[in-house]
């Protein structure tokens, strides 16, 4: 797999991709009211490739994993005890980390983490801050065993699931 950014003439494979996770996501457990479709939205996806913000991972030409990051967190981040005081442009919010279940066992998730906490080193942010659904444990696991933080437990009702869920708040300094 390559992560690249993802560019401008992406936009549909990008929320075909994005569109098929939710799909996904949608028969987990820790979701029960199913697919609700929506993230990441369209006006999310052009706003991030515009500020060189969305990477992608391709495989033999096709999407098989992105994420993004930028400084914009749910207003719930703001309740939380981190480690470090940070201003916002110092930070980065990791949004939509996915991986195509057809590519689940082959370790994408992990260079995704990696390249995301380079490419954060690498723009001079001083923290990396992502909330994590209760009951999604894989993904939780995998946070910490790169040494993100849990910071706490916040409540947060994201349009896409459209009603309150809690989700445990990661962080991890750079």
């Amino acid at each position: 797999m390559i992560i690249r950014e993802a560019v401008m003439e992406e936009m549909t494979p990008v929320m075909e991709f994005y569109n098929m996770m939710c799909g996904e996501l949608g028969k987990a457990s820790f979701l029960p009211e199913g697919d609700k479709g929506g993230f990441p939205s369209e006006e999310m996806v052009r706003t991030s490739i515009e500020n060189r913000e969305l990477w992608v991972g391709e495989e033999d030409g096709s999407i098989v994993a992105a994420y993004f990051m930028n400084h914009e967190a749910d207003e719930a981040y703001d309740s939380v005890k981190w480690q470090r005081e940070l201003p916002k442009d110092q930070v980065y919010i990791l949004h939509g980390l996915r991986v195509s279940p057809a590519c689940g066992g082959r370790g994408y998730a992990k260079r995704l983490v990696e390249h995301a906490i380079q490419t954060a080193e690498g723009r001079g942010q001083k923290a990396i801050r992502l909330d994590c659904i209760e009951g999604n444990d894989v993904p939780q696991k995998m946070y910490r065993s790169y040494g993100f933080c849990q910071m706490g437990t916040v409540e947060i009702c994201y349009a896409d699931i459209g009603v309150p869920r809690k989700f445990q708040v990661y962080e991890l300094l750079l």
